[in-house]
């Protein structure tokens, strides 16, 4: 097959891909870094080379750092580059589902591949350096692999199962939430098999023990392995291998009651409902088709998406990011959804010409067409445009614009040699995320601020908590007052459907938004000025 031939053949996989690729990367360095993604940066930036960083819940596993670390070191520093690997993530999980045809169909996996660019939560996570855009690649990843199992196991599926999971788990402890539900779908598929014992379970439960031992035993010293080789930092830190194992889910447990996001338990409905009606309504094609053909892959999809939804919605920590685990099986069930309707469209043809409806697939085609249009608008919104403004259901704790432009104001009063050392007040988390914007600057102090008393001598600009009033300002300086982060903590005990409706439509809030501020007292002689809100 010649070059052009083999270009026409996947068409289809190649502009997605393209669209992937630009919506990911296009002005990718706009939205200023969050809180957590300027924690990711400093991590990381400890991580480059050859540094041992000890694996810590809180900050989730470390392999990420290794990587993020490795770009900023040989790349930049700039917001951009401190997104790349989750960005490249995300472009890999639109390949992974384009090339899934076997599972998927010729015109499902493409599909479901366009589904994931443009699905705004997707696109969001994936271009924001946290974990997840890793861990939902990584979950891709299995879900693939055991999906391809479930349909003709081999030797190979159960090795690259084992390397993917240690992967998983070097990267967040959603692994445990993946496991359960995939545990969820053993028990079923066992269930099934013991009450129908000439049916596609009992079938596909004795291929495995066809396999035999021996690849269960590679999948388990590859799973060892890479675990321990990323949780010791290449075996330079042999505690770590415990401390991976054991203190993730300890420490998340220890969570469930602190309730970390402050929202209902139908947030993530609330999510899908206000942006992924799209994706949703195909997987709900895609459910129809599993139970109509008895699908087993199907099947491993929708029980993959609906039990992590039902735990990420009983867990106590919910945010916005942690939307992306349940919404990946659920676009992989939506492919399926697509070429089922697909192959009907196709099969019934004659018959809807000879009825006069031989205008309703291009009508179909029309209304999805549209649709995704206007999801792909919808997007852009919270994952490039205004990726700063808190009225985005999936911005969740926004650094404003403030920051980046005050750091670029900072840096050049630092040429013209108008401003020297510089104090941040640690109070509120007021650190963060300075202590990224800033960690190139010399003569950068931290320290808790007591208001009540006279500033620390010897600075030029003091950033200060403004939580209380702000403390006596000493002679020659000026003062502002600025948003550090915003936010907007929906109030639903007092929406109403139209109040909703407008929110879908013009972005106006029901409830208030709110923000973190901070003071600029500055040298008046340095030249420095808080800029305008950018922000929303």
């Amino acid at each position: 097959m010649s070059v052009i031939a083999r270009l026409r053949a996947h068409w289809a996989t190649i502009a997605v891909l393209a669209i992937s690729v630009f919506l990911h990367v296009w002005q990718l360095g706009r939205r200023p870094l969050a809180h957590d993604e300027a924690i990711d940066a400093w991590f990381s930036w400890q991580a480059r080379g050859t540094s041992i960083l000890k694996y810590d819940p809180v900050y989730h596993g470390p392999l990420r750092f290794y990587l993020e670390g490795f770009v900023l070191d040989h790349a930049g520093i700039t917001p951009g580059w401190a997104r790349l690997i989750a960005v490249l993530a995300g472009i890999a999980m639109t390949v992974m589902i384009a090339t899934s045809k076997r599972l998927l169909g010729r015109f499902g996996a493409p599909f479901a591949a366009l589904l994931c660019t443009i699905s705004p939560t997707v696109l969001t996570v994936t271009r924001t350096g946290r974990e997840d855009s890793l861990t939902g690649l990584v979950s891709l990843a299995l879900l693939l692999v055991v999906a391809n199992a479930l349909i003709d196991l081999r030797p190979r599926h159960i090795v690259g199962a084992g390397a993917l999971l240690a992967l998983s788990f070097s990267l967040k402890e959603t692994t445990f939430i993946f496991g359960f539900a995939g545990a969820c779908f053993a028990f079923g598929l066992a269930t099934v098999a013991l009450l129908r014992p000439r049916g596609a379970a009992r079938s596909y439960l004795g291929s495995i023990r066809r396999v035999g031992p021996l690849p269960w035993m590679w999948s388990t010293v590859v799973f060892i392995a890479v675990f321990g080789f990323v949780f010791t930092a290449a075996f330079r830190y042999p505690a770590g291998f415990a401390s991976g194992l054991v203190d993730g889910i300890k420490y998340w447990l220890s969570q469930h009651r602190v309730g970390r996001g402050s929202q209902h338990w139908f947030f993530y409905g609330t999510i899908y409902a206000g942006y992924e009606w799209l994706g949703l309504g195909a997987a709900a094609m895609g459910l129809v088709a599993t139970i109509r053909r008895r699908s087993i892959v199907g099947v491993w999809f929708t029980t993959m998406a609906v039990v992590q939804f039902a735990v990420y919605s009983w867990a106590g920590e919910k945010f916005a990011w942690l939307a992306l685990h349940p919404l990946i099986p659920a676009i992989l069930l939506a492919g399926l959804g697509g070429q089922a309707m697909y192959d009907v469209l196709r099969s019934r043809s004659p018959q809807l010409r000879s009825a006069g409806l031989r205008w309703l697939p291009g009508a179909l085609v029309g209304a999805t067409t549209v649709l995704a249009a206007l999801t792909t608008v919808v997007a852009v919104r919270p994952a490039i445009t205004d990726g700063a403004d808190p009225r985005e259901l999936l911005v969740t704790v926004q650094t404003s614009t403030q920051v980046p432009e005050l750091t670029d104001r900072f840096a050049a009063a630092r040429r013209r040699g108008t401003l020297g050392p510089i104090l941040i007040d640690q109070r509120d988390s007021g650190s963060w995320p300075w202590a990224w914007y800033l960690h190139g600057f010399t003569d950068i102090g931290y320290q808790t601020i007591d208001p009540t008393q006279a500033l620390p001598p010897g600075f030029d600009a003091y950033i200060v908590s403004a939580s209380t009033d702000p403390p006596p300002l000493p002679d020659g300086y000026v003062i502002e007052r600025f948003p550090l982060r915003r936010w907007w903590l929906p109030d639903y005990d007092h929406v109403t459907v139209a109040k909703a409706v407008r929110w879908l439509a013009t972005r106006d809030t029901w409830s208030p938004t709110a923000s973190s501020d901070q003071f600029l007292i500055v040298k008046a002689s340095a030249g420095v000025a808080v800029a305008a809100d950018a922000g929303g």
